[in-house]
C-alpha cells in the first residue's frame, strides 16, 4: 500500500513539474499585437522576413526548416520573425514544439483572434491564408508580401532579392 502511494506521489509530482515547465517555456515567447507586428514591420532597419504560421499548418511547418536552412547557408543578414497564429488554447504548447523543430527565427505570438481585425492592420494585401510571409528592407524600399507557401527554390531567390537590395 505504502509503494502505491509512493508511486502515486511521484507520478503526480512528475506531471506537475512537466506543466510547470511547459508553462514556463510558453512564457518565454512573446505575445504581441497586430500593431506591435506592424511597428515592427515599419520600424526595422534591415533586411527581414516576418512569416506567419500555425503549429497545424502542415505548409508553415515543412517551410520554416528552409528558410532557416538556407539563410544559415547563406549567412544572411536578414532577420527571420515568426509570428504564430496558433489558438490561445495551444500557446502553452507552442515553446515545446518550436524547441522540438530547432527553429532558429525570432519566435512571436500574435495574441489576436479575429483575422477580419489584424490582418487589415498588419498587411492589406495578405489574404489570410498562411503560411504567408512579408519580405521588407526599408532602407532600400524593398517590399514583398507571400500568400502561400514559397518554395526551397523560390525562398532562395527571393532572399538574394531581398539582400541584393541593401547591398
Amino acid at each position: 500500500m505504502k509503494k502505491a502511494l509512493f508511486f502515486i506521489v511521484l507520478i503526480a509530482g512528475v506531471l506537475l513539474s512537466d506543466a510547470v515547465a511547459q508553462s514556463a517555456s510558453a512564457g518565454s515567447i512573446k505575445k504581441v499585437s497586430a500593431k506591435d507586428v506592424k511597428a515592427m514591420i515599419d520600424n526595422s532597419t534591415g533586411a527581414m522576413i516576418v512569416n506567419f504560421w500555425a503549429t497545424w499548418c502542415g505548409p508553415c511547418i515543412r517551410e520554416i526548416p528552409w528558410f532557416d536552412s538556407i539563410m544559415t547557408a547563406k549567412n544572411s543578414p536578414a532577420k527571420l520573425v515568426l509570428v504564430s497564429l496558433d489558438y490561445k488554447s495551444e500557446y502553452s504548447k507552442l515553446a515545446a514544439f518550436v524547441k522540438k523543430r530547432g527553429y532558429k527565427g525570432e519566435i512571436l505570438y500574435l495574441n489576436e483572434t479575429d483575422p477580419e481585425q489584424y490582418i487589415p492592420i498588419i498587411e492589406p494585401k495578405w489574404k489570410g491564408a498562411i503560411p504567408a510571409s512579408i519580405f521588407v528592407n526599408n532602407p532600400t524600399k524593398y517590399y514583398q508580401v507571400f500568400n502561400e507557401q514559397i518554395p526551397k527554390q523560390r525562398f532562395e531567390m527571393e532572399l538574394e532579392k531581398l539582400q541584393a537590395a541593401s547591398r
